[in-house]
């Protein structure tokens, strides 16, 4: 990719706007160092040294997406409580929209703590709740939702199983209005139920989610091309994309066919997070009108670059400008 091009991407991003829908999480972290073993129990003494908070879930796409200058508006829950307001303060201190975000008084915002020793996640600790938000919460969404829909190029659902979709109707229902108005939309799945996905432009499960479902679909799980255009096909999708973990990126297109990105990344510290990074990346290259390719090869850097950072957070354009140009441009002698 030239520099021309990569300038051009660049100024695309920026004229981008894209809506992020799903369960907002607030990571938390309590970063430290073990030097000893308690003489009460076999257990390490973890000496705290700092805590900060991060978002989490679908806050974290929306926060990857505001890394390569997409404009972002999110949509989830949050409790009334101390760490919804955290979380609403870190999303607007990146410029990202928030009149979307919601507060249920009968949950709580939705936390995952993790404790962090040398560069390593010792133990990590969640308060969730679990349960679908109710009928009122959502007609409130779904009126917030039409108008947001206006305005943006594409929507991403983000769905981690604590409670936005649940209810199949809903989740039918937001895909259905983004597809009737003319906007792609990418769903990163938790539930192996793919039926409530029907219709999405693309689903990226991870191997494992990928493996489950194709289990409970009586396909073969080890044949990725085979299941994957069983699947595309049966839940109407354009195509899929299946992150691998340390193996890349496999991605099917019923006519471009199938191929897989080996992994870019360096070094893996945490891969927590790498999947909002995906989802974000392929959103924001596939509205700025990429080929396909070309779209899941940014997509599977973005993950190479994220997952060599320890805790959950976003990858920027820089890096992955940076990365292109150190990594592909002096192998092709060429000044790009």
């Amino acid at each position: 990719m030239h520099s021309l091009s990569l300038k051009k991407l660049e100024q695309k991003l920026k004229n981008i706007k894209l809506l992020v829908i799903g369960d907002c999480i607030l990571d938390r972290y309590f970063v430290g160092e073990v030097n000893r073993i308690s003489p009460e129990a076999p257990v390490p003494i973890f000496n705290l040294k700092e805590t900060y908070f991060s978002l989490g879930g679908a806050a974290n796409v929306a926060a990857n997406l505001r890394g390569l200058n997409v404009k972002v508006e999110l949509m989830g829950v949050v409790g009334k409580d101390e760490h919804g307001k955290i979380l609403k303060e870190l999303a607007k201190k990146e410029d990202i929209g928030t009149k979307g975000i919601l507060e249920d008084t009968s949950r709580p915002t939705t936390i995952k703590t993790r404790i962090i020793a040398q560069s390593q996640q010792l133990l990590r600790i969640d308060r969730e709740e679990r349960n679908s938000i109710d009928k009122k919460l959502r007609q409130k969404f779904q009126e917030i939702y039409e108008e947001i829909l206006t305005e943006v190029d594409g929507v991403i659902l983000s769905d981690y199983a604590k409670g936005m979709f649940l209810s199949e109707s809903f989740c039918g229902w937001i895909i259905g209005e983004a597809r009737r108005n003319g906007k792609f939309i990418m769903v990163d799945p938790k539930s192996i139920e793919w039926k409530k996905y029907e219709g999405a432009t693309s689903i990226t499960p991870n191997l494992k989610e990928f493996k489950e479902t194709a289990f409970k679909a009586n396909l073969p799980q080890e044949d990725l091309k085979k299941s994957s255009q069983i699947l595309v096909e049966r839940y109407n999708l354009d195509f899929l994309v299946i992150t691998l973990g340390k193996e890349g990126i496999f991605f099917y297109h019923p006519e471009d066919g199938a191929f897989h990105c080996p992994s870019q990344a360096k070094e893996v510290y945490d891969v927590s997070g790498a999947g909002d990074t995906v989802i974000a990346s392929l959103s924001a290259f596939y509205a700025a009108g990429l080929p396909l390719k070309q779209t899941v090869e940014l997509a599977n850097i973005a993950a190479g670059i994220v997952v060599g950072k320890v805790g959950t957070k976003p990858v920027y354009w820089k890096e992955i400008e940076s990365f292109v140009k150190e990594n592909f441009q002096q192998k092709e002698g060429k000044d790009e």
